[in-house]
């Protein structure tokens, strides 16, 4: 027998110790005795494979033939659990998916917003998609079809799909449920064309500024204010938000980023003690920052969290809330529809990567890949390098 299986279920009556003979509704003793079937006891017996390797014989006991047998299926199925095979090959994905998401993704270190993507992502698309496959009926042929499907509808959320794939079967292997993970074979989704860049001009941040600064309901939500350090940084909204006072450093013209806020299922609204890039980082801020912070550390008022951006209780900000304060001013100014809060820190590495060169702009941004940089967050000049010079000497003449 496999490892973990069980062989043949055998049903035997008894009064007693005594095994009895006959069938149907007729029993009796080795003596001849007729016995009454409400006075007979039924066992359940089968022999285990444990996954020690050795063979076990459980039995269970009951009123009845079905209710022993059914006793002995319950103590089989506690004994395989109890041993260890969580997830098997008859396992079907949906189990597979949660047992993932419960032991791998929600324990690991993963980000509060990973964690949130992979379980919308699980239940939202592969369970639906999948979850009724059992695992060894979860071949490469059919994974890749099922992404191929997804990616001609939703290519990111395909290729999220198969990343979770690969997390839940690469459990499944350790489990020895199956041998090798078939996700892992499937054809990669490709990544969609980066749009192009779009970053904003030193003449539109003046114009831009000076709108926010002229616009009342614009000011009432701190968005000036938000604007400028995001310019003065590159940080992210969530970054922003999160800034404590005692991580500013206006005489020294720094400020350290060490967190962002986010909100989680079942936890709520609260600061993570972590930026996206995982590391903390100091970045020396020009003096139209400066002055906006020394302006705002006298007109803010003190707050338990110490948030240099808080709301009008004191707690933290939500990033949707600020995102639709933002949308509300696009509204009120059209010219400026083009723009989201993202396109700020577009704005900082395209300014950084002209002013010095693409690793800086990586470094400000604090990207670990300067590609990441240069493909998603600086725009192409509009006139290319001046190579004049070198190239006239193509036009002389013998």
């Amino acid at each position: 027998m496999p490892v973990g299986a069980n062989g043949k279920v055998s049903v035997s009556p008894y009064l007693g110790a005594v095994l009895l003979s006959g069938k149907g509704r007729t029993w009796h003793t080795p003596d001849g005795e007729l016995v009454p079937l409400k006075s007979i006891t039924w066992r359940a017996r089968a022999n285990v494979r444990d996954h020690d390797g050795r063979t076990r014989r459980v039995e269970a006991w009951g009123r009845s033939a079905a209710a022993a047998e059914r006793r002995l299926q319950d103590k089989l199925t506690v004994r395989k659990r109890s041993a260890s095979t969580t997830i098997t090959a008859e396992t079907c994905l949906e189990v597979l998916a949660d047992y993932w998401l419960r032991t791998k993704v929600d324990n690991g270190k993963l980000a509060v917003n990973t964690r949130q993507r992979y379980r919308y992502t699980t239940e939202g698309y592969v369970v639906p998609g999948l979850g009724g496959l059992r695992l060894r009926e979860c071949t490469v042929a059919r994974l890749e079809r099922w992404i191929a499907d997804e990616a001609a509808e939703h290519p990111a959320n395909a290729r999220l799909s198969l990343t979770c794939l690969k997390g839940m079967f690469d459990v499944a292997v350790r489990e020895d449920a199956i041998t090798a993970n078939p996700a892992r074979s499937v054809t990669p989704v490709p990544a969609t064309a980066a749009e192009d860049v779009r970053a904003l001009s030193v003449p539109e941040v003046v114009e831009l500024r000076a709108a926010l600064a002229g616009d009342r309901k614009a000011t009432a939500a701190d968005l000036g204010d938000l604007v400028d350090l995001m310019l003065a940084t590159g940080c992210r909204i969530g970054e922003a938000l999160s800034l404590r006072w005692h991580e500013t450093d206006t005489a020294e013209h720094v400020v350290y980023l060490t967190g962002t806020v986010v909100r989680e299922k079942g936890v709520g609204l609260f600061r993570q003690d972590t930026t996206k890039g995982k590391k903390p980082r100091g970045l020396l801020i020009p003096e139209f920052a400066v002055q906006m912070l020394e302006r705002r550390s006298t007109a803010v008022p003190d707050n338990e969290l110490d948030l240099v951006f808080p709301t009008v209780h004191g707690g933290l900000r939500e990033v949707t809330t600020v995102e639709a304060q933002w949308r509300k001013f696009r509204e009120r100014h059209a010219e400026w529809t083009w723009i989201t809060p993202h396109t700020f820190r577009k704005s900082v590495g395209t300014a950084v990567e002209r002013g010095a060169d693409i690793e800086a702009a990586a470094k400000q941004l604090g990207h670990a890949r300067s590609a990441v940089t240069a493909k998603h967050y600086v725009a192409a000049p509009d006139l290319g390098p001046d190579h004049r010079a070198i190239l006239e000497k193509f036009g002389r003449s013998h």
